[in-house]
């Protein structure tokens, strides 16, 4: 397969760049419920975010955007960093798995955009029997729900922070694709955390007069 190809996901409409290998091995037999939870996580390394090619990116840089797990991956780096820099009174380990398993859903459910035409309860309620699915296969103690949950519901401080911090990782990476981050205004006016706002404030600076986010150039 040409490694530029754009696949569609079996069990969702998402951009991918290969199918998941977890039904191949889980027809085998897969004794050990470790290799099946890797098996299925695994895929969001291979699940492209969609709102980059779903409107954000001009279609001849769609093959360069960011992957699911790219982007917790960022999420967690970013929390790591925030909280160390800043001596911020945040449970590190927590706000590690909060920022790890918080699209863990997006294996089965898939990663909506506001052009899915998906409601927020609706988007709720696919992901959590998602998030299910990929823990039924898990007989290891585990608390990964609980953590995914705590994220949705936003009642700590911890899923609070990293809630925002989605939104930044998102106007960090826009920035790297050379994107004019004033453009997203839904994602400034949902961080509200002073460090981040003054991060913000920084990226807008530094990225004005970049490309307008595709989906916004003939608005």
């Amino acid at each position: 397969m040409n490694k530029n190809e754009i696949l569609k996901d079996e069990n969702n409409s998402n951009y991918i760049t290969m199918q998941s290998a977890y039904p191949k091995y889980k027809e085998k037999g897969i004794n050990n419920d470790l290799i099946s939870f890797f098996f299925q996580f695994n895929h969001l390394k291979n699940i492209y975010r969609q709102g980059w090619l779903k409107g954000l990116l001009d279609t001849e840089k769609i093959t360069d955007a960011e992957s699911i797990a790219d982007h917790s991956w960022s999420v967690a780096m970013l929390a790591i960093s925030l909280i160390e820099k800043y001596k911020l009174d945040y449970d590190i380990t927590k706000c590690m798995k909060l920022s790890l398993v918080h699209e863990l859903g997006e294996i089965y459910a898939g990663d909506f955009t506001p052009k899915d035409n998906v409601t927020k309860e609706e988007k709720h309620e696919l992901e959590k029997e998602a998030v299910k699915r990929v823990l039924a296969s898990v007989e290891f103690e585990n608390d990964f729900y609980e953590v995914w949950e705590e994220f949705e519901n936003q009642e700590t401080k911890e899923s609070v922070f990293i809630k925002q911090l989605d939104k930044l990782e998102f106007m960090m990476q826009a920035s790297c694709y050379d994107l004019d981050v004033s453009y997203l205004k839904a994602s400034i006016e949902n961080i509200t955390i002073p460090c981040l706002k003054e991060i913000v404030e920084e990226l807008i600076v530094l990225t004005k007069g970049n490309e307008i986010p595709y989906l916004l150039k003939n608005l």
